[in-house]
């Protein structure tokens, strides 16, 4: 009879040790699961938000160009095309054109405002 017994106790003791195993198998897999939800959640939120860093920054650019784009203005390049050659090599006026469009071209790229009064345009 205590042989039957002992044999008992050990397979509810091997039972018992098995679904011990088992259950920490599924509590480790549970964990691996959450952490890799979290690290993906998370690498998302970093793509979403990288994203929104590029065209924040893409659209700066672009204003930033576009204000390039307009800082010179069409008397200069007509200037620049069709050069004229005589002893002085340009008037006051371009020089003062070409003054003032280098000044709008810094501010642009710098993000500066004009600070100039209304009415007034002369760069100061």
């Amino acid at each position: 009879m205590m042989g039957k017994q002992l044999v008992i106790a050990t397979l509810a003791l091997l039972a018992a040790f098995a679904a011990g195993w088992q259950v920490n198998t599924w509590y480790s897999d549970s964990l691996e699961l959450a952490i890799s939800n979290a690290a993906h959640a998370a690498g998302e939120a970093s793509r979403v938000a990288g994203e929104q860093v590029a065209s924040e920054s893409g659209r700066k650019l672009e204003d930033k160009l576009e204000a390039l784009r307009h800082a010179q203005p069409v008397e200069i390049r007509t200037e620049v095309v069709k050069p004229v050659f005589t002893n002085v090599c340009v008037s006051a006026d371009f020089v003062s054109l070409y003054n003032a469009a280098a000044d709008k071209a810094e501010r642009a790229l710098s993000g500066k405002s004009v600070n100039q009064m209304p009415g007034n345009t002369a760069a100061h």
